[in-house]
């Protein structure tokens, strides 16, 4: 199972996880139809891949969350090592043993991939690939500079691990002062979707003989749109706020 998940979810979501989730998925649409017809099973299937969505984003978000604030503790610890005598390679290899999951598994794929011949910046640009965080692609950047012009690449790592708890420190207040707006979005953007998924489920015949009548499946293609348009602008609001 872990070679079907894609790279930017290794780490993220354990495979023995991944499978119990496929399999109980698969079981309850089975039960959905059996107790409720077809149209239950698909009412189902589409909750439940819609919260399978929005868990796996979720954790996603958590993991690049502890990612950032990993970052800057292991910078400090490569400044310290380079301070002492070492290379930008060696450091940075050596101060994966600072580090704990999520990073360390991370920089272990990286520093697997330096030692196979990969230039240091093109492994971090790899992973940072994978994990999409921005703070990795600028890590990356600075760690090949140091590598390949040399130079006080120590004093500029101890700053841009300074910027980076500047920055967490101010998203953690914006994401303190609009937690109301942003709850208030995700609950008016995800209740209609339930609502309408649990009489689907509940009456599937209220919602065959819609599907059948002209009338009945304009308004459901009418709300479907609504219901997207709705979220994608609260989705906008929570972003700004």
């Amino acid at each position: 199972m872990e070679t079907a998940l894609p790279e930017w979810l290794l780490g993220v979501i354990p495979p023995k996880v991944a499978t119990i989730a496929v399999i109980g998925i698969l079981v309850l649409c089975l039960l959905a139809g059996l107790l409720g017809g077809v149209i239950a099973a698909v009412g189902v299937l589409l909750l439940l891949l819609l919260a399978s969505v929005f868990a796996v984003w979720l954790r996603l978000q958590k993991v690049r969350r502890q990612l950032i604030s990993q970052l800057p503790a292991y910078i400090d610890a490569m400044v310290r090592l380079i301070t002492i005598g070492n290379s930008t390679q060696a450091a940075f290899q050596l101060a994966i043993a600072t580090t704990q999951a999520p990073l360390r598994g991370h920089m272990e794929r990286s520093a697997a991939l330096v030692r196979a011949g990969v230039d240091l910046d093109r492994a971090l640009h790899q992973t940072a690939n994978n994990v999409r965080v921005e703070e990795m692609f600028l890590l990356a950047s600075i760690l090949g500079l140091g590598v390949r012009y040399g130079g006080r690449s120590d004093l500029l790592l101890e700053r841009v691990a300074n910027f980076m708890r500047d920055r967490e420190q101010a998203e953690h207040e914006l994401v303190a002062m609009s937690a109301e707006t942003r709850l208030s979005a995700w609950i008016l953007g995800l209740l209609p979707l339930g609502v309408g998924t649990f009489l689907v489920v509940v009456n599937p015949d209220y919602f065959l003989s819609m599907w059948n009548d002209d009338t009945g499946r304009m308004l459901i293609f009418s709300s479907a749109g609504l219901q997207l348009l709705g979220a994608f602008f609260l989705y906008r609001l929570a972003r700004l706020a």
